[in-house]
């Protein structure tokens, strides 16, 4: 058995990793979708779209559309998802005993969700006091899989790469870790199937929030 890995900083993805945000994503989405005269999509395919934010996942939702139409199927999605949010979102059980054991190391999110929503999810989850840091989506600053994201994280924590775990369930995330060359976590249990995960080869592969406890030091 390999010793416990020295770490001063716990990056964590959001949605699929904190939280499960499948159904209010899906209503939002299927909220634009029914503006445009469009069937609703069930909940597996949307969450086959999530992973690089916002207009990615439009775009996949409602392919085809002209540029003045994604800006009001963008804005049409920010106003609905804005008031529905947290209706059906809840952290990973698990998640809020995970973050209280390491309490004591620094603690940061890191997504591609919007910024606007992150801070405010995490309050109605009753998780925002747990995290030191906080990045969403921002113009300026490119998303997963990109590194930077990942290297102002490090920055704003004063953190090193090589004692930095970065916690995720999706591709992005584990190749923004590895690009940042800091230590990676897939967790299985968020939006991604284990063996599409496995394959990205990340320093550890876990099936539940606790899990992750005896991995660290």
């Amino acid at each position: 058995m390999t010793s416990p890995l020295p770490i001063d900083l716990l990056i964590f993805d959001l949605d699929g990793t904190l939280a499960d945000t499948r159904r209010d994503l899906t209503d939002a989405v299927n909220h634009v979708r029914a503006a445009f005269g469009r069937a609703p999509l069930d909940v597996r395919t949307v969450t086959g779209y999530v992973g690089d934010g916002v207009a990615k996942l439009l775009e996949r939702a409602l392919p085809g559309l002209s540029a003045s139409e994604r800006a009001e199927a963008r804005a049409a999605f920010d106003a609905f998802y804005s008031s529905h949010y947290c209706d059906h979102t809840r952290p990973y059980p698990g998640i809020a005993e995970l973050l209280g054991h390491f309490a004591h190391k620094k603690r940061a999110v890191l997504t591609n969700k919007a910024e606007p929503f992150v801070a405010p999810m995490l309050e109605r989850m009753g998780l925002r006091s747990c995290f030191d840091a906080v990045q969403g989506a921002r113009p300026g600053l490119p998303p997963k899989p990109d590194p930077a994201p990942v290297l102002r994280l490090l920055d704003r924590c004063n953190a090193a790469p090589e004692r930095t775990l970065l916690i995720g369930d999706s591709p992005q995330d584990i190749r923004a870790g590895q690009a940042a060359h800091v230590h990676t976590c897939a967790v299985t249990y968020g939006f991604r199937p284990a063996a599409e995960l496995r394959a990205l080869a990340p320093d550890f592969l876990i099936d539940h929030p606790q899990a992750l406890r005896s991995l660290l030091c």
